[in-house]
Order: structure tokens, then C-alpha cells, then sequence
């Protein structure tokens, strides 16, 4: 009976042990491979909803600033302050400036018109520093002709596109063809070229031409799709609105008084 009691004590000391002892740890690979080579990572899966694609934001950018007749320009000596001056750019284009005498500035940058200061001067002064502002602009503006509710001339007040000037014109009328608005502009060398803009594709998203306009630029809503915009521009000065080129390209038309019959 004592060896049966010893015996049962001894086997329930062994079982508390091992129901009581920690369980060993079993070490995961985690950088190990499963079979075939495929790392042993658990992926989630796969989103299948398709993300909203949206359209770029293009910010229109207007081309360099020329000067124009009626502009007020201030020449700037860093270290010469004597030989400051503020000039004005004369109805014919040109203004008149110290050791250079007459300079056409009109359609000219002012960096362009600082650089050939710069130069001149430095023939007389050591290393000029020379700074062209134009510290006042003349009345800039722009015109929208053919078929809008209000065509004319309106003044260019900080950015404004194409479909801004449009919209300042009260619009198109029924027979406006607005995707095929033609842009008219002068360049450099005083000829005109035209772009066609599409106000259908902008309006829509499919488009973010809507140009920036420039001093005397020439917005025209045609009744009809204009497929040879070249042939159109000449036309425009020379067959639709043949006394608007004067004033168009900077010039001036006096009556014999001497008065203005177009001008700025």
C-alpha cells in the first residue's frame, strides 16, 4: 500500500511539471523561401478600384513684355545716379536717350533696350550697372471682333485670356462658330500671324489653350469654321476691318488739322 501511495505521488509530481513547464518557441523564417523561390510574405490583395486620373492644370503664360508708345521708362544708374532719366516712348516709336540719341523701343523688351544702354555707356562710364523699368504703361488694349454681342475695343487689365475677352463682349451670338476663334497678334517685326483657339475643347477639358493676351491682340468669333487661318489675317486688314490696321499696328491717322481719327 505505501509503495502504490509513493508511486501515485510521484506521478502526479511529473505530470504537474510538464502541464506547468513553458512550451518551447518554434523559429520562423521570415526572410526563408517557400517553394519555388517566392519569399514567404503574406501580400493583401490587390486593390482593383481604378484611381481618378485628372487632368493637369496648364497656367496660360503671356509672352514677354514689349513697350509700346505712351509707356514711361526709367533708366537706372546704379552708381551713376546722374545720369538717370525717365523717357517716354513717342507716337513714332522712339525715344531719345542721352549719348544714344534716337533708340525705336517700341516692340522692344526692356532688357533689350538695357543692354544696348549698357553698352554705349560703357564706352565713357567703368563697368555701368543699367537697369530699364517701365514705371508707368500706356492704356493697353484689346479687341474682339465678328460675332459676340458687344464687339469693340476693351482695356487689358491683368491676366486675361481668350475666353475672357470673349466673355467681356457679352459673348458669342447664336451664329458664333467658338471653335474656330482666331487670335490675331502683332510680332516683332511688325507682321501679324493668327492662331486658331477652340473654346469647345477648353470649355470641355479636352483643352487648356486658352492663351493669354498680349497689347493690342485681336480676338475674332467667326460665323463659319476658318480653315486657312494665314489667308484670314490678310484678309481681316485688308478686306473686314481695313481702318483698324492703323491703330492695330501702333500708327496713327490724322485728319489735316492734325487731329486723330484713329489713334490711342
Amino acid at each position: 500500500m505505501l509503495r502504490f501511495t509513493v508511486l501515485l505521488l510521484v506521478t502526479a509530481a511529473v505530470l504537474a511539471f510538464a502541464c506547468g513547464a513553458p512550451k518551447p518557441e518554434v523559429e520562423q523564417d521570415l526572410n526563408g523561401d517557400l517553394e519555388g523561390g517566392e519569399e514567404a510574405v503574406e501580400t493583401a490583395p490587390a486593390d482593383t478600384a481604378e484611381t481618378p486620373v485628372l487632368p493637369d492644370i496648364v497656367v496660360p503664360v503671356r509672352d514677354p513684355y514689349r513697350m509700346t508708345v505712351g509707356d514711361i521708362i526709367g533708366v537706372r544708374f546704379f552708381y551713376y545716379p546722374t545720369y538717370n532719366v525717365s523717357i517716354v516712348v513717342r507716337p513714332d516709336g522712339y525715344v531719345t536717350i542721352p549719348l544714344l540719341g534716337e533708340v525705336h523701343a517700341e516692340g522692344m523688351r526692356p532688357s533689350e533696350l538695357q543692354e544696348i544702354i549698357r553698352s554705349k555707356y560703357s564706352e565713357v562710364l567703368v563697368e555701368p550697372e543699367v537697369s530699364v523699368i517701365v514705371t508707368e504703361f500706356a492704356n493697353q488694349r484689346i479687341f474682339v471682333f465678328g460675332e459676340v454681342e458687344d464687339p469693340g475695343a476693351f482695356v487689358l487689365r491683368g491676366t486675361t485670356t481668350v475666353l475672357d475677352a470673349v466673355a467681356e463682349a457679352g459673348g458669342l451670338t447664336y451664329n458664333g462658330r467658338s471653335d474656330s476663334i482666331i487670335l490675331i497678334r502683332r510680332q516683332p517685326d511688325g507682321t501679324f500671324s493668327g492662331t486658331r483657339v477652340d473654346l469647345q475643347d477648353l470649355l470641355a477639358g479636352r483643352s487648356a489653350e486658352n492663351m493669354m493676351l498680349n497689347p493690342r491682340d485681336v480676338v475674332y468669333v467667326p460665323m463659319t469654321f476658318i480653315a486657312k487661318v494665314d489667308v484670314f489675317v490678310d484678309q481681316f486688314f485688308t478686306k473686314i476691318t481695313p481702318a483698324w490696321y492703323f491703330f492695330i499696328a501702333g500708327r496713327e491717322v490724322l485728319n489735316p488739322e492734325g487731329r486723330y481719327i484713329i489713334g490711342r
